[in-house]
């Protein structure tokens, strides 16, 4: 169980930031607070409040853990990054504040995947919902893609480099991100999530044989925006099924998103 000074100080807060905490009536702004990595953790900036992660459960789920700001323990210890490791996990670097208490808090998973002459990784976002005494729900309120990174080899002989004009990798682009938006639904602030994709050269695509294309010419040598994967969806949380859902389906981005 967190101590009292810690649930003490998440109720002093929700009683004093006035619209900030309550979520009702300050600006959609005043309800998402950044975080700052810091040696205790990711921090509010007035160091009032900090965001760690726990150790994995039996079943490999990490959580959110919000606390009063102070050295942090063993239960709430982020994971170390291991640069030889697969998958590593972020606090998200941000805090949205729930009508009543609580919060939402958020873990970044990044995977990564090498290649022969290439590589990727993606991003995957997991929104929990934090009661008042800074403990976590046991499963995420929203999991949705936020990043990727893929560099695919497009050349493997002399042939190929001239084709390619010296342009020698697919590259392919993905990032988004989720912002606080006017309006409640179950007592949730209402969510938007904006992402943006793009591949490299124009005309690259990871279902298709990049050897197969016409010759690149210079005009090809650019980013091209996928519209498709590009999009603006409104969150709102739906309490029958305990998630936010999206106001139409999100695109399947996997090209870019799945290393």
């Amino acid at each position: 169980m967190p101590s009292l000074p810690i649930v003490a100080l998440l109720a002093a807060q929700a009683m004093t930031a006035g619209p900030t905490m309550a979520g009702a009536e300050g600006e959609p702004g005043d309800r998402l607070l950044p975080l700052t990595a810091t040696a205790k953790g990711s921090c509010t900036r007035d160091g009032r409040l900090c965001v760690s992660l726990t150790e994995p459960d039996e079943t490999g789920t990490v959580r959110p853990v919000v606390g009063a700001a102070g050295p942090p323990t063993a239960a709430a210890r982020a994971p170390e990054d291991d640069s030889a490791s697969a998958e590593t996990h972020a606090v998200w670097p941000a805090l949205v504040t729930l009508e009543g208490g609580g919060f939402l808090a958020g873990i970044e998973t990044r995977t990564r995947t090498s290649y022969s002459g290439g590589g990727g990784s993606g991003t995957d976002l997991r929104l929990f919902r934090i009661a008042p005494d800074g403990t976590a729900a046991a499963g995420p309120v929203l999991e949705v893609p936020v990043g990727g990174s893929l560099l695919i080899r497009a050349c493997f002989d002399e042939r190929d480099l001239r084709r390619r004009r010296g342009a020698c990798h697919d590259e392919y682009g993905f990032s988004a991100r989720i912002a606080v938006a006017p309006g409640t639904a179950a007592g949730h602030p209402v969510l938007t999530y904006a992402s943006e994709a793009w591949g490299f050269p124009r005309g690259a695509s990871r279902s298709g044989d990049s050897n197969r294309m016409p010759p690149l010419r210079k005009e090809d040598l650019v980013r091209q925006r996928d519209a498709a994967c590009s999009v603006t969806r409104r969150l709102r949380f739906d309490a029958a099924a305990g998630a936010y859902r999206p106001d139409r389906p999100l695109p399947d981005c996997s090209d870019y998103t799945v290393p």
